[in-house]
């Protein structure tokens, strides 16, 4: 049962109203309305810093780290014909060149747990580092996409969307198994899925740290971050993540990862859509590393104002 005090106080918070659907902003996005780089996701002012702690140090090298791309992928297949949602497939022969042109570009992925130590200053960054994330759980993450990392002893991120598991076209327990073998990281990506920013808040407790339970008995593994799914969230779902015990959280909103400025649970990440030739992806990484990522919207999709 999740703590009464917790639910009593997610109670008190209302729910933002949101905009229907959950479009992504274009590579080179016309910046909304932030929040300023100094306050939280949640718009209050950020404590003053303590004097010499542990978390004061990794404040400290997280403020000069490097920012760090997340790409975003889905499928490895080409689409079904008419598939409205055509563009969350990436055919094989196309990610096996995006990532021999990140290769050549001389990018190396690692995982979001060794970012994390990149960014806490507990280890240094490798050359032009990119970690390589796959959400929801398909089978042809398995099935394609790592063999090309295996190629080129990559690991991957599996946003791994627990109801997903053994169902037709997810992923089976053994090819989770697989993935974590070849040296990826598993994340917390819900039980089913759901907009977070309209659920109870029993119901958000049970799909935030429910899933990560669930990972973590059934793989025998520590579940250290969290994707939202469709990359919605407000400040009621910021909490619930904080509140689970994360170390940090990704989103859909599009720039290179930075704690200093996103802060640990609004990660920015680039999505890699179909069609995307290597040379429009190696574009946008270049774009990104030579334009500062601004903070991400303090909720996504926006509040509707009265």
């Amino acid at each position: 049962m999740p703590d009464r005090r917790w639910i009593l106080a997610v109670l008190a918070t209302a729910l933002l109203p949101v905009l229907a659907g959950c479009r992504r902003p274009a590579h080179h996005p016309a910046a909304p309305k932030r929040r300023s780089a100094g306050a939280s996701a949640s718009g209050a002012a950020p404590p003053s810093a303590p004097k010499d702690t542990a978390a004061a140090r990794r404040a400290k090298a997280a403020a000069v780290a490097p920012p760090i791309p997340i790409l975003m992928y889905h499928v490895i297949a080409a689409p079904p014909p008419h598939y409205p949602w055509w563009r969350l497939f990436v055919t094989p022969a196309l990610f096996a060149d995006q990532m021999a042109a990140l290769q050549r570009a001389g990018y190396h992925a690692i995982t979001l747990r060794q970012a994390y130590a990149v960014w806490t200053g507990r280890a240094p960054a490798p050359a032009r580092p990119i970690v390589i994330s796959f959400d929801d759980g398909y089978q042809s993450q398995y099935t394609a996409a790592l063999p090309v990392l295996r190629r080129l002893g990559w690991p991957g991120l599996l946003n791994l969307q627990v109801g997903r598991i053994g169902v037709s076209g997810g992923l089976s327990r053994a090819q989770v198994r697989g993935l974590l073998a070849a040296g990826w990281e598993v994340a917390d990506h819900t039980v089913t899925h759901p907009d977070l920013t309209t659920l109870t808040p029993a119901a958000l407790v049970r799909e935030v740290g429910g899933a990560r339970r669930t990972l973590q008995r059934d793989f025998g593994i520590q579940v250290r971050f969290f994707c939202y799914p469709g990359g919605r969230y407000n400040a009621t779902v910021l909490a619930a993540v904080r509140h689970a015990g994360f170390l940090g959280a990704t989103t859909t909103w599009p720039g290179a990862a930075a704690p200093r400025i996103d802060g640990w649970w609004t990660l920015d990440r680039v999505r890699v859509d179909a069609n995307e030739s290597p040379a429009r992806l190696l574009s946008a990484l270049n774009w990104y590393a030579h334009h500062p990522p601004a903070p991400p919207p303090a909720a996504f999709p926006p509040a509707v104002r009265a």
